[in-house]
């Protein structure tokens, strides 16, 4: 570790076992800038930046480099972004936190991984649902081969006739999945896109599973077809979700 590098060292949120990284910028001398909440058991309630010891800010963690998004400025810049707001106050967890902070001084951009992680699995649940609803009205409708019509109805009889609650919690059950997988590749210090992966792969499979049980009383057949339903389900929500993020990607953003 070194003078304006991005370090990081999990916590725990106050009275939970759920982990998140909490962030600063070493100043080099022993010492590291970082925002953080007045108190960390009332995240909500406001905070500010400071500028502590190393072992106050580790907290008896084992501290670790940032090293995504790269550094867009040098060390000692990075360093005296940091130093010039020392002393500010407002802390959010969501929109002002100690990652937006820290990548803020580094890049000039603020952003948070974290909460970029829950912001969408949270849009992706919904636009899941949107799936499920959409596939189940495509199923029971589609015109299909005598025997390709029976097996889909066969396999997903007992999804058509329990409605929505079938595949809505198969669509959320997975989309949980997923985030505990990103969040969990992302805290193990894996890329970005790596940890997006880890994410998909785990929703999919949990999506496919879901449905797939929900087919177990139509035999193997039911299993079969649920599993490819859920999966169809999955991979349908991700990609309206990839048109939903482009479509605001293109969207001009007002200074």
């Amino acid at each position: 570790m070194a003078r304006g590098d991005r370090l990081r060292v999990e916590r725990r949120l106050a009275g939970s076992t759920v982990a998140y990284m909490h962030h600063g910028i070493d100043v080099g001398d022993g010492t590291v800038v970082h925002a953080r909440p007045d108190d960390f058991r009332s995240p909500l309630a406001g905070g500010r930046v400071e500028r502590t010891s190393l072992a106050d800010f580790a907290g008896g963690g084992t501290v670790l480099l940032t090293t995504e998004p790269p550094a867009a400025y040098p060390p000692d810049d990075v360093v005296a972004r940091a130093l010039d707001h020392v002393g500010r106050e407002g802390y959010c967890p969501v929109v002002d936190n100690c990652e937006h902070f820290a990548t803020w001084c580094a890049t000039g951009e603020r952003a948070s991984r974290q909460v970029d992680i829950v912001m969408a699995r949270i849009g992706g649940a919904a636009v899941r649902v949107l799936a499920a609803v959409s596939a189940r009205r495509v199923v029971s409708a589609s015109a299909v081969g005598a025997v390709e019509r029976i097996a889909v109805r066969t396999a997903l009889g007992t999804t058509v006739r329990l409605g929505l609650r079938t595949l809505v919690p198969a669509a959320i059950a997975g989309e949980a999945a997923a985030l505990a997988a990103e969040w969990t590749a992302h805290h193990a210090g894996r890329s970005a896109a790596d940890s997006r992966r880890a994410g998909e792969a785990a929703g999919l499979a949990t999506s496919a599973a879901a449905c797939g049980l929900a087919g177990l009383p139509a035999g193997p057949g039911g299993v079969i077809a649920g599993a490819l339903a859920g999966a169809a389900v999955w991979a349908g929500g991700g990609l309206a979700t990839k048109m939903a993020t482009a479509a605001v990607q293109r969207q001009p953003r007002s200074r």
